[in-house]
């Protein structure tokens, strides 16, 4: 333990107090266990497999949500980049979420589901501050490994989510105790960032944008991104990896190994584990040789291992080959947590530090656009043409073909 506080105090930007860029840390850490149990594992399931819902029943579920967050990321990162700052925003979404979370499978399925959307655009919303606020707890030199390290956090809280849930499943509890031990461990893990972050106010005036104005803000974020080189094509291919991507991650994958696998739920969860524990190693990899490397370089590594990994499982349940299944399970885990530690970091390259909660709100809409259509993709090849989920799992690969040579144009070298 001393030596993890020895690192992070060694980590900490001379202007930045450490408890800062821990209580930042730890956050990452709270959302993570959300995002991993609920819309990645246990929600999915207990909505397909004990509520008899579809993969494309589903996918209108999160891509509701994600299309209100699409909507409305823009206009909270402009807000958060004036006077009022991003914590107080982070709070309210971060209470949104807990509180929608809590009351999982209470109520009946519909209402539930409704619930379920809720804690997704509470969850998504934050995110946009809380990456936003990575610029106040590091500086340039040192930003790739603190994001991988952010990463890393946030997939140890996958782990301790994974293992809460576990323990609480082999002791007779049902997905609705799962679901109120999330929303308390993401209470518990959340509460340093709002005590201890100590905010960078860039500016001085008060943004008196309309929520109403959201649509407008779009655009003109977009518009805004062609000042800055690079920065338009970046975001472009970014919808394509996370297209790919968050399709996987928001439930589709849990479905995929119990019902084209043929896993059992055991199997499942311990191959997900394996996949967590690569994860954090992954981030940490990822955001400390972004720092070397570059981020541009580290995301085309790690757009590469992604293609291979889903053929890989193509392979594995074509041909009958499940120990592929655990190589694709290792891969993917290396790269879903150096992917997300390195883009944040292209951002912050990409665009000035002033307008960093702005094209972080558009980058938000990006991402979330891109989770609207990949689960809707998704069902409509499984359920409306009856291609199956290899097929599917072959357009996300199409995807990423896509996006590696999108971002391979992009230069990572800071704005000036």
């Amino acid at each position: 333990m001393n030596n993890i506080s020895n690192y992070i105090k060694n980590l900490t930007p001379a202007e930045v107090k450490s408890k800062s860029l821990l209580s930042w840390l730890t956050f990452d850490l709270a959302n993570t266990l959300y995002a991993f149990v609920i819309p990645g594992l246990y929600f999915s399931v207990w909505l397909v497999e004990e509520q008899g819902w579809t993969d494309q029943q589903q996918g209108w579920a999160t891509s509701s949500a994600m299309l209100v967050v699409a909507i409305l990321g823009p206009w909270l990162g402009i807000k958060s980049d004036s006077s009022n700052g991003k914590k107080k925003y982070l709070l309210v979404t971060t209470l949104i979420c807990i509180f929608a979370v809590f009351f999982l499978g209470t109520f009946s399925v519909l209402t539930s589901v409704i619930l379920f959307v809720i804690s997704l655009i509470g969850f998504n919303l934050g995110s946009v501050v809380y990456d936003a606020l990575i610029t106040s707890v590091s500086d340039e030199n040192k930003r790739g490994e603190i994001s991988g390290l952010g990463v890393a956090f946030g997939y140890v809280g996958s782990l301790i989510g994974f293992g809460v849930a576990t323990i609480l499943v082999n002791n007779g509890f049902s997905y609705i105790e799962i679901f109120r031990a999330v929303a308390l461990l993401f209470l518990l893990f959340s509460i340093p960032a709002f005590l201890f972050i100590e905010e960078k106010i860039l500016s001085a005036k008060d943004s008196k944008v309309s929520v109403l104005q959201s649509l407008q803000i779009v655009y003109k974020s977009w518009q805004h991104t062609r000042e800055y080189k690079g920065l338009t094509r970046f975001l472009v291919g970014r919808f394509f990896y996370a297209d790919a991507i968050n399709t996987l991650i928001s439930g589709l994958l849990a479905i995929y190994l119990t019902q084209e696998a043929g896993f059992s739920e055991a199997e499942s969860q311990e191959l997900l584990g394996l996949a967590i524990i690569v994860s954090i190693i992954g981030g940490y990899v990822f955001g400390k040789a972004a720092d070397i490397y570059g981020p541009r370089r580290l995301i085309l590594v790690s757009i590469s291992c992604w293609i291979i990994s889903l053929s890989l499982a193509i392979v594995a349940t074509e041909f009958n080959q499940m120990w592929l299944i655990y190589v694709t399970g290792v891969l993917g885990g290396f790269n879903i947590g150096g992917i997300f530690a390195v883009d944040r970091v292209f951002m912050t390259r990409l665009c000035p530090e002033e307008h960093l909660g702005e094209f972080y709100g558009l980058y938000s809409t990006i991402g979330r656009f891109a989770t609207i259509l990949g689960p809707l993709l998704w069902g409509f090849i499984v359920n409306s043409l009856n291609l199956g989920r290899n097929v599917a799992m072959g357009s996300l690969i199409i995807l990423l073909v896509i996006s590696y040579f999108i971002i391979s144009g992009v230069s990572d070298k800071a704005e000036t």
